[in-house]
């Protein structure tokens, strides 16, 4: 099972670094390397998450299980709308209208 979780975790950060890399070619070096890092450290956290909740459920400890799921979940959303901000996936129709009206 572990060897399962540890292949789609490779194959979400390769998915995650060729769904970024075409929309980071367009922006501005500073903007590239804060949104690397932001997506780097996210996946980082969520992969940790994972592990210590697969790691707590294997071995019993309910208590443990759920704080981690609260803990890292809700870590993993705040860098998860954190990134999507940073791409322009929020907030894209906010600034097209403003620029019409303009």
């Amino acid at each position: 099972m572990s060897t399962l979780l540890i292949f789609l975790a490779g194959i979400l950060f390769l998915a995650g670094v060729l769904f970024i890399k075409s929309r980071v070619m367009q922006n501005k070096t500073w903007k590239n390397v804060a949104v690397w890092t932001v997506f780097v450290v996210w996946f980082f956290i969520t992969c940790i998450g994972v592990s210590f909740v697969y790691i707590n459920a294997s071995v019993g400890h309910v208590k443990a299980t759920s704080t981690a799921i609260f803990l890292f979940g809700g870590i993993s959303v705040v860098f998860a709308v954190a990134l999507a901000r940073a791409l322009g996936f929020i907030g894209v129709k906010k600034k097209a209208n403003e620029s019409i009206q303009a």
